[in-house]
């Protein structure tokens, strides 16, 4: 799980120099491959371009977001819902808090991803369970959106992944 945390907090970030050096060096790939248990070639996407489509996908789009990465609307249909306040207490359980210097909602998936890196070590139990009520559900909420809308190809491809990546940790279908 700790693996799959980091592809996700990675994936939901915006893209900046940490992924464009992580993309240089084939550690995603990499990574990637381990979750799935097969080789993986990302689509090659200019950095611009790749920036514009995080934008569209997951920022703003004119005629409304495709996808919106935060886990308790994806469960909700609200920010700031029952699910995002069950989350900050799995957060809390875990010992987790949410840095100052953190510029967006907890419940954002680069958080909740890294959440369950952060936690798998000690928690185990925990993590698991921030991938199955939380990351899971907006997979299944918002994942075909992002393959729709994704002009690029390139988060479409680590969203089919992702899914897979969830099924095999958990026995869980995407679908």
């Amino acid at each position: 799980m700790e693996l799959l945390g980091w592809v996700a907090a990675s994936l939901f970030s915006p893209p900046g120099e940490a992924l464009f050096r992580e993309l240089a060096a084939g550690t995603l790939e990499e990574a990637l491959e381990e979750l799935t248990g097969h080789p993986v070639a990302l689509p090659q996407v200019a950095p611009g371009e790749l920036q514009a489509a995080y934008t569209t996908l997951f920022v703003t789009h004119p005629r409304g977001l495709p996808a919106p990465p935060y886990a308790g609307y994806a469960l909700d249909g609200e920010l700031f819902g029952p699910s995002y306040h069950r989350l900050l207490a799995l957060y809390r359980e875990g010992g987790l808090e949410v840095q100052e210097t953190w510029r967006d909602l907890p419940d954002h998936l680069a958080a909740l991803g890294e959440a369950i890196a952060l936690l798998n070590p000690r928690r185990p139990d925990l993590a698991r369970r921030l991938v199955q009520e939380f990351l899971r559900p907006w997979l299944e909420r918002y994942g075909q959106a992002v393959k729709d809308h994704d002009p690029t190809g390139f988060y479409a491809a680590l969203v089919a992944l992702l899914e897979e990546a969830v099924h095999a940790k958990t026995g869980v279908s995407e679908a």
